[in-house]
């Protein structure tokens, strides 16, 4: 019997977890990520239990909302959840510039009209694995939150796919700092094509036939 995604998913919620973590620069091992989720006892920072507790939660509201189709609300709920208690005005669209580390480029203010049409335009696009590309390039790039960018453009590719069938967004330990340099190329100029080529062979887990 094959495999699903939402299968897929669940199996491997732990690591995917536990590389976001890692793509954000905590230090979170796979065991410590497991023993938080587990709510065994563990010497990990505060900082990072609620990190993996909230992406736990994040994960369960998409799980549970596979169906949900108001785009632009669906990632104000994911940086809501991913932010509790981590950072303030989590879930709201930014009213103040944001840096992004390692490159001077800084985003344009977010404005919610151009962020819904942009989303709909994506909503478009006909190629399911595209499309989750899409939104999570426009999303990272937009920088639409004040923080938990990362993590709710990670979700939301997850989103798309799964609902399709088509298997998981992750992003390998070898090709983390691989990833890292090629989002920083993005954001610098703008151009998606070497990105979604990136991570269409690199960053998606496809269910087996």
């Amino acid at each position: 019997m094959r495999d699903t995604a939402i299968e897929m998913a669940k199996r491997l919620l732990v690591d995917s977890i536990w590389k976001s973590a890692n793509l954000e620069g905590l230090g979170t091992t796979f065991p410590k990520t497991e023993a938080i989720l587990a709510n065994a006892p563990t010497t990990t920072k505060t900082e990072e239990v609620l990190f993996v507790i909230n992406m736990k939660r994040a994960w369960q509201f998409l799980l549970d909302n596979l169906a949900y189709n108001n785009c632009i609300m669906l990632l104000k709920e994911f940086d809501k959840i991913v932010g509790e208690l981590l950072f303030s005005y989590a879930g709201e669209i930014r009213t103040i510039p944001v840096q992004i580390g390692g490159t001077s480029w800084e985003p344009e203010m977010p404005h919610t009209g151009i962020i819904m049409d942009s989303l709909k335009e994506i909503e478009l696009i006909e190629d399911v694995e595209l499309r989750a590309l899409k939104y999570f390039c426009y999303i990272a790039r937009t920088q639409m939150f004040i923080d938990g960018n990362n993590r709710v453009v990670q979700l939301m590719a997850n989103k798309v796919l799964i609902e399709n069938n088509i298997g998981i967004f992750q992003i390998s330990m070898e090709k983390m700092e691989e990833f890292k340099g090629m989002l920083i190329e993005f954001y610098e100029t703008g151009n998606d094509i070497r990105m979604i080529a990136f991570m269409k062979e690199y960053c998606i887990r496809r269910v087996r036939c």
